[in-house]
């Protein structure tokens, strides 16, 4: 069962990791190469969503599998890391699916009206860039505690 279980635990990992480096390095810079600046807008917006959902799924699996061994061994350090990790990923997708894009998406358009009357606040434009440095620093800490995740996953 505990094999069974560690599987389980890999493949929530490799999703997880797997879903990052797919939008990060593919999907988005395709579209972004593709699609004039406004149908880009429209398609992130549809997207992180649910790509932050998928996050959160994962996240909530990996504890799920992770607390699972734990009942079945004991629970060992790389376990208890295990766990705090997750629940930071879970954290971190949770926070970026609202509120911060919502608020970002909410930013944006504010920009937009401006840039149609020809004057953009730079105070507004500044806080849009944090919230966006923001997702950019919260995806990157997710992509890197699943690699952890990975090498971790050899002493579960």
């Amino acid at each position: 069962m505990a094999a069974l279980i560690e599987y389980l635990h890999a493949l929530v990992v490799a999703i997880l990791v797997g879903k990052v480096v797919l939008l990060s390095f593919v999907v988005a810079p395709i579209l972004a190469k593709s699609l004039e600046r406004e149908q880009f807008g429209l398609v992130v917006r549809r997207l992180f969503p649910a790509y932050y959902a998928l996050g959160m799924g994962a996240a909530m699996l990996g504890l799920a599998s992770v607390g699972s061994l734990a009942m079945i061994r004991g629970m060992s350090p790389s376990l208890l890391v295990a766990v705090g990790i997750w629940l930071i990923i879970l954290a971190a997708e949770a926070y970026c699916r609202s509120p911060l894009t919502p608020q970002s998406n909410a930013m944006r358009d504010r920009l937009k009206e401006q840039e149609s009357w020809g004057a953009v606040d730079p105070a507004l434009q500044t806080a849009w860039n944090r919230l966006h440095q923001r997702s950019v620093y919260l995806n990157s800490m997710v992509l890197f505690a699943g690699l952890y995740l990975i090498w971790l996953g050899q002493r579960l």
